[in-house]
């Protein structure tokens, strides 16, 4: 099985923290506005999403993010570990800058079916989605993203393993 990548807003660290750590991973929870990206990491497939919406060429470190959880940082040697160490539960917090929103709220309506276009073709979608389903993934997380930009919430990206 591959990692899970689930996109939230939150108003701030503390409640996205309160989210992910009041709710072990799987369980029902309180409502929360949520993306499922069926795997999408945010920094190559998202990343590669977010290079055609800016319409400029991607690269590794267009996206950018700080990961909030676990707060410890991780060790020079991973054998340094404690096996009780969050890093071991394999649950990522990051979360995302502001710069992300934006560049997805503020895109234009009228540019999504050639975005939608040139992202179903990326290597990393291997075929694997087509231009319609593209473009619903697409207007959702627009809207997602808008919902996020008018209520000042920032972005966050839950990674499991």
């Amino acid at each position: 099985m591959g990692v899970i990548f689930e996109y939230f807003r939150a108003a701030d660290r503390d409640t996205a923290r309160a989210r992910l750590l009041s709710t072990p991973y799987g369980t029902p929870e309180p409502a929360v506005d949520a993306v499922d990206t069926k795997g999408y990491d945010p920094f190559v497939v998202m990343g590669r999403l977010m290079a055609l919406v800016l319409n400029r060429p991607w690269s590794p470190d267009l996206v950018s993010e700080e990961i909030i959880w676990p707060e410890e940082p991780y060790p020079e040697n991973e054998e340094d570990l404690p096996e009780d160490s969050p890093w071991n539960s394999g649950v990522v917090l990051v979360e995302l800058p502001a710069s992300f929103r934006d560049a997805f709220a503020d895109v234009d309506d009228y540019a999504l079916p050639w975005i939608a276009d040139q992202w179903h073709r990326i290597e990393e979608l291997d075929g694997g989605v087509d231009a319609g389903l593209a473009l619903d993934f697409i207007e959702e997380f627009v809207a997602f993203t808008r919902r996020a930009e008018q209520a000042g919430d920032r972005l966050y990206c839950l990674m499991v393993a």
